[in-house]
């Protein structure tokens, strides 16, 4: 082959498309710090690949309670910590502890959840120190 040809071949391989590796970081969750949302409704749990979600109802001394969005992992490390579709329903009083949001809103990053009948899901402390 010529020189000509080869470089025709290498710029044609490199206009080929790849696959995008992509997955969005954690950097948003302040690993440092837990916070515990106590008594708080599940108002819904969305088993869903690539992430879960946990949205939740929590108390806050008024008649209004603050919606919380909180990011689970993905549904097969979940099910190692324990966790199933089935875990918690609309209604269900739990405790959930989050690394959260470096922004301030309303929502982390799961670690636990501990259960109206006391079994705790997760892991209590993913802490980075």
């Amino acid at each position: 082959m010529n020189r000509k040809t080869i470089l025709g071949l290498i710029a044609a391989a490199a206009l080929v498309p790849m696959p995008a590796f992509a997955h969005h970081s954690y950097a948003m969750f302040d690993h440092t710090k837990e916070v515990t949302l106590k008594d708080a409704t599940v108002v819904s749990w969305e088993w869903t690949s690539p992430h879960t979600w946990l949205y939740l109802l929590v108390p806050n001394g008024t008649k209004d309670p603050t919606k919380y969005s909180v990011e689970g992992g993905n549904p097969g490390l979940l099910r190692r910590l324990g966790f199933s579709k089935g875990s918690m329903s609309p209604g269900d009083k739990v405790t959930v502890y989050i690394s959260p949001l470096k922004s301030g809103d309303k929502g982390g990053a799961l670690n636990a959840v501990q259960l109206g009948s006391g079994q705790l899901l997760g892991e209590r402390t993913r802490l980075i120190q």
